[in-house]
């Protein structure tokens, strides 16, 4: 057991670190970097000596080679295989132990999913649903091994009878329908931000609070939700100006609701908990949603500079991680219930 937590502690890692990956690769406009999948060029590996670069340019006379954009695509790739190996070990080892199969499954379909969405990225030449159909589904994969490392851990504590009675929480378990809202409220907050992220959309206002004077009157909820199709390419963006001013704004109003909604969720489990770990988990909950807040507005007044916001899509999914997990916590009431084969022994102590 103990190699297989580390597999997983590993995997949560490598995860992080391709969700970083992917949008530096986006946020440096590298997400055509190679127009080939999964290769670059005709090849494995990014065109970065003089005569790859003739070569890639031989057999792809109309484009512009950038070396620089291909290589962060194929860091993305590679680092992003092997993750596609941790998940497989992940779901051999599971099936291996009899434990945990149901997620370790989930994981291993996920992954082959997000390799089908990161092949038709390039192939539909960023298409904005796709892009973030492969974003949301990098961050369903760090929540599913976060619950996957969280149960290994209930796991071992349920074999404990002191350590068992830690994990209830009566006094938050009246709660958990505002959590679901929260939880609820920051996927939706996240979907809006990758839709601006993939619309071109996250320079378009730079002034407080929502935009510049008299977005009101263009302001329009069609333009929002309407789906770009039949283009050619959509890098760089191909909506009209209204279209992504109102993405933006709409973005900021979903963060200053999430703002809202998530504080007081985190104020009233501040209140009822009592465990200690309970604790820690809202003080840290409460620490990245006010980090994430302050990392949206340098993006706003800094126009995006591409560290901030590659740490603003990384605070997300953090946030989202933590909020999953706290909520999964929730509900373990009666973890002798949770746990069958520890039910006898828990109940005898």
């Amino acid at each position: 057991m103990k190699i297989f937590s580390a597999l997983v502690n590993f995997t949560l890692v490598l995860t992080l670190a391709v969700i970083a990956l992917g949008a530096y690769t986006r946020l440096t406009d590298a997400g055509l970097g190679c127009p080939d999948w999964p290769g670059c060029y005709g090849k494995f590996h990014a065109p970065v000596l003089d005569h790859h670069i003739a070569d890639a340019q031989e057999k792809y006379p109309h484009l512009e080679v950038d070396p620089y954009k291909a290589r962060n695509e194929m860091l993305h790739r590679y680092i992003a295989g092997v993750l596609g190996l941790a998940v497989l070990a992940i779901f051999i080892a599971s099936h291996w132990l009899k434990r945990y199969r149901i997620l370790a499954s989930s994981l291993l379909l996920l992954v082959i999913f997000q390799a089908a969405l990161g092949m038709w990225t390039v192939t539909l030449n960023l298409l904005p649903l796709i892009v973030l159909a492969h974003l949301l589904g990098g961050f369903t994969l760090l929540c599913l091994l976060a619950l996957l490392r969280a149960e290994i851990s209930w796991e071992a504590q349920s074999s404990s009878a002191v350590a068992a009675k830690t994990l209830a929480e009566p006094a938050l378990a009246k709660w958990i329908g505002f959590g679901v809202v929260s939880l609820l409220v920051v996927i939706a907050q996240i979907a809006l931000g990758g839709w601006t992220s993939t619309n071109y959309a996250a320079a378009v206002c730079n002034q407080l609070p929502f935009c510049e004077p008299g977005w009101q009157e263009r302001f329009s909820f069609a333009q929002v939700f309407h789906l770009p199709l039949g283009h050619e390419t959509y890098e760089y963006g191909v909506l009209p100006y209204e279209a992504r001013m109102s993405i933006h704004v709409l973005h900021r109003i979903g963060a200053i609701v999430t703002l809202l909604v998530l504080g007081s969720f985190l104020c009233v489990c501040w209140r009822n908990a009592q465990t200690r770990v309970m604790q820690r988990l809202v003080l840290a909950m409460g620490f990245l949603l006010l980090l994430q807040i302050t990392l949206g507005l340098i993006n706003i007044v800094a126009l995006v500079p591409l560290w901030n916001a590659v740490a603003h899509n990384l605070v997300a999914a953090n946030l989202l991680m933590l909020l999953l997990v706290f909520l999964r916590q929730m509900v373990l009431r009666n973890p002798e219930k949770v746990y069958g084969h520890n039910q006898k022994y828990i109940a005898e102590c």
